[in-house]
């Protein structure tokens, strides 16, 4: 029977993994138009404040607010059986991506991962592009001053602690600030080299 392969895509907040898979679906059609490839983002999983997701005060002002940066901060568990699920179906999808932060720290993710990915961009660069994002709004607040206090008390210490330290698990590593449809052709090529043989 024919196998899903799995990809993931880990990385700081901002760092272009999203832009990465959206242009690695894009040469997946332009490659491979027959093959059947779907993406699960991680952020669709978040508790995002909901029961069950970790907390934590911010010291400079003493608010309890939601932590998105923490590996508990998803419902992996969650995760983990949906993936498992589509990848017994009848119409399993010949590639699936995993996309999010902690992609390649959380071991029952991990687990599931033929090719494993890992976008760096320097902090600053991550900083700005951050901040502009969610200026934008869709993300909650678009006050660049609690932008960048979130960011600072507890994005950058998720990212130091949880996401930078699982770039250990990349079998490739990908610069943000690189010609994603360069990179995303040579991730490709990757993808192609574990279908073959798995």
């Amino acid at each position: 029977m024919k196998r899903t392969i799995v990809t993931g895509i880990a990385g700081g907040s901002a760092s272009g993994k999203t832009t990465l898979t959206a242009e690695l679906n894009s040469t997946f059609n332009r490659e491979l138009p027959s093959a059947r490839v779907e993406v699960v983002g991680m952020d669709k999983y978040f508790f995002r404040g909901a029961p069950g997701g970790p907390r934590f005060v911010s010291p400079s002002t003493g608010e309890d607010l939601p932590d998105n940066n923490h590996p508990s901060s998803a419902d992996n568990d969650r995760l983990a059986m949906d993936v498992r699920t589509r990848l017994t179906q009848e119409d399993a999808p010949d590639f699936l991506i995993i996309e999010g932060l902690m992609a390649l720290h959380v071991e029952q993710i991990r687990e599931l991962l033929d090719v494993r990915v890992f976008v760096e961009l320097d902090a600053d660069l991550r900083a700005l592009r951050r901040l502009l994002r969610d200026m934008n709004g869709g993300r909650g607040s678009t006050d660049p001053n609690w932008i960048s206090t979130y960011y600072r008390e507890c994005a950058r210490v998720g990212h130091n602690t949880w996401v930078e330290p699982s770039r250990v698990h990349a079998d490739l590593i990908i610069r943000g600030d690189s010609d994603f449809k360069r990179t995303a052709a040579l991730l490709f090529g990757a993808i192609m080299a574990a279908r073959d043989s798995a």
